[in-house]
């Protein structure tokens, strides 16, 4: 069966999530070392709460898993801020991993933003220790020839 998709204004897109190999990470001066739990020279915990959007609202997804009070563990390291332990604001982004996205950009043949702004999305379930996922659109549009 086939589908005029602009017919019924279907409008889709792709995120791209990857680990570049930068030499400090996204927000902070830390190296980028993955490190064995054994080296660990502390470790904190977060119970995770959502917090309102900018529209006043507080994702219902992210309710139900508040109720489960889950108590998230974190180990850190010798290298390990305070930016990463979320004590501290993230500092101006890493101009190599923005390089990076712009040449990617390029490469896909989009059209590159005037301006990379950080937004947050909230993610409560303990893969970070903010309760939030940074984030910027770097480029919209593009494509691959095949």
């Amino acid at each position: 069966m086939s589908h005029d998709y602009r017919a019924i204004g279907l409008k889709s897109g792709l995120e791209i999530h990857q680990q570049i190999d930068t030499k400090e990470k996204l927000f902070c001066g830390c190296p980028t070392l993955l490190r064995d739990t054994k080296e660990s020279n502390f470790e904190f915990f977060r119970y995770l709460r959502p917090t309102q959007s900018e529209m006043g609202v507080v994702d219902r997804a992210a309710l139900e898993e508040m109720k489960l009070t889950k108590k998230f563990i974190y180990k850190a390291y010798d290298t390990t801020c305070l930016v990463e332990n979320d004590e501290e604001p993230p500092r101006e982004l890493n101009a190599e991993a923005v390089d990076i996205a712009l040449t990617i950009a390029r490469m896909l043949k989009m059209h590159i933003v005037d301006e990379l702004y950080t937004m947050r999305k909230i993610v409560i379930d303990g893969s970070n220790t903010s309760g939030f996922q940074r984030t910027g659109l770097v480029a919209t549009g593009g494509y691959i020839d095949s």
